[in-house]
C-alpha cells in the first residue's frame, strides 16, 4: 500500500457536511494483507496474512451491501491484490453493480492473460507502482521487486487501452527521479501520474532516517512537478498532494472525508495515519459502521490524540496500533 495517498482524501461535496451523508462516496478497501515484496515504506507492513481476515462468504455480505447502498467508487489495494484468491470475482461483481473500480498493484502479476481479463472490467484506472525512472531505484525501495515486469505490464494495459497510472513514492535515494519517472509515464502513454510526500506511518516509520528526503529535496521536487505539470498540461495528468500527512490530519480535524477505510479482517480506520477503529464490516451492517465513523470523529478521545500527533509526528509510528473508538 503507497504510504503517500491512501489515507482518506476524498471530500464531502461543497456546501455539504459528511454528517449529512447517508452512505459514504468512496471506499479503499484493503483486500489482503498478503505480498510478493518487503517494501520500506509500506503504510501496512504487509506481506502475511493476519488474523480474523474475511472469508469468500464475509466479503460478499460486505459487497452486497455496498451495492445497496450505492456507494459509487471503490479502490482495492492490499497487499497485493491479485493475490486475493477472489479477486476477479470481487473485480465482477463490483463492476456488474456499475461501481467504479480502481485497482492499486504492484503490476508484477499483470501478464497477458490479465491484461486482456482488465480490458473487458472498464475500470476507472489501474495504477501500478513504479518508484523511479531506473529499476536500481525502485528495487532499493520495494525489496524482491522486479521493476521490468511492472514497467512491462504499465506498457501492455496502455497498449490494450486500459486507462493506466504510475504511483512514485518519493523517499532520498529516488527522490531525484521524478522528472524522468514523469516523462516515462508520458512516454508510455499513461493517463496519469501520481505522488506526494512520502507518509510516516507502518513500515515507512521504522526507516524514516533512511527514507525521509531533506528539505532541500523537497523544494526541488516540487519545482519538478509544478514544471512538468505544465510541461504535460492537456496531454497527462501530473496529480501530487503538496502537504505532508500533518496538514492532512489538521484539515480533517475540521472535515473528515466522505469516506471508509477498511482493512483486510474488516475493521474500519477512521483514517490510515490514525490508530483508531469505528467498527467492523464483518461484525456490524456497513450502514452502522458509517454512523459510528461520522460520530467518532466527535469523540474527544480522537481529536485529543489527532492533535497530539499533530504537535508529535513520531505518534504516526502508532497508526498500527489499532484501538477502538467505542
Amino acid at each position: 500500500m503507497e504510504p503517500t495517498k491512501n489515507f482518506n482524501t476524498t471530500p464531502g461535496m461543497a456546501g455539504e457536511s459528511f454528517d449529512d451523508f447517508k452512505a459514504p462516496l468512496f471506499l479503499a478497501w484493503q483486500i489482503n494483507s498478503v505480498c510478493n515484496l518487503g517494501c520500506l515504506h509500506c503504510c501496512e507492513d504487509s506481506g502475511h496474512h493476519i488474523p480474523g481476515e474475511m472469508t469468500r462468504d464475509e466479503i460478499f455480505n460486505f459487497l452486497h451491501q455496498v451495492r445497496e447502498m450505492n456507494i459509487p467508487y471503490v479502490a482495492i489495494s492490499g497487499g497485493e491484490p491479485l493475490l486475493h484468491p477472489n479477486f476477479f470475482e470481487v473485480v465482477e461483481f463490483i463492476r456488474e453493480s456499475g461501481i467504479s473500480l480502481k485497482v492499486e498493484t504492484n503490476g508484477e502479476f499483470i501478464d497477458d492473460k490479465v491484461v486482456d481479463r482488465f480490458v473487458d472490467f472498464d475500470f476507472r484506472s489501474v495504477q501500478i507502482s513504479l518508484d523511479g525512472a531506473t529499476a536500481s531505484t525502485h528495487e532499493v525501495l520495494r525489496l524482491k521487486g522486479d521493476y521490468k515486469k511492472s514497467y512491462t505490464a504499465v506498457k501492455n494495459l496502455v497498449k490494450k487501452g486500459v486507462t493506466t497510472e504510475i504511483v512514485f513514492v518519493p523517499t532520498k535515494f529516488n527522490i531525484h527521479e521524478v522528472g524522468e519517472a514523469i516523462d516515462m509515464a508520458y512516454d508510455l502513454g499513461c493517463y496519469g501520474f501520481y505522488t506526494g510526500k512520502i507518509m510516516r506511518i507502518g513500515r515507512a516509520a521504522l526507516n524514516w532516517d533512511k527514507l525521509n528526503p531533506m528539505e532541500e529535496q523537497y523544494k526541488t521536487f516540487f519545482k519538478t512537478l509544478d514544471e512538468k505539470t505544465k510541461q504535460y498540461e492537456n496531454k497527462m495528468k501530473v496529480y501530487y498532494y503538496p502537504y505532508d500527512v500533518i496538514e492532512e490530519l489538521k484539515y480533517r480535524l475540521e472535515k473528515p472525508s466522505a469516506s471508509l477505510l477498511i482493512v483486510p479482517n474488516g475493521n474500519t480506520k477512521l483514517i490510515g495515519p490514525l490508530p483508531f477503529i469505528c467498527g467492523n464490516v464483518k461484525e456490524q451492517p456497513l450502514a452502522k459502521v458509517w454512523d459510528r465513523y461520522k460520530k467518532a470523529w466527535h469523540e474527544p478521545k480522537v481529536i485529543e490524540f489527532t492533535k497530539r500527533v499533530i504537535k508529535d509526528p513520531s505518534l504516526l509510528a502508532e497508526s498500527n496500533k489499532w484501538q477502538n473508538v467505542f
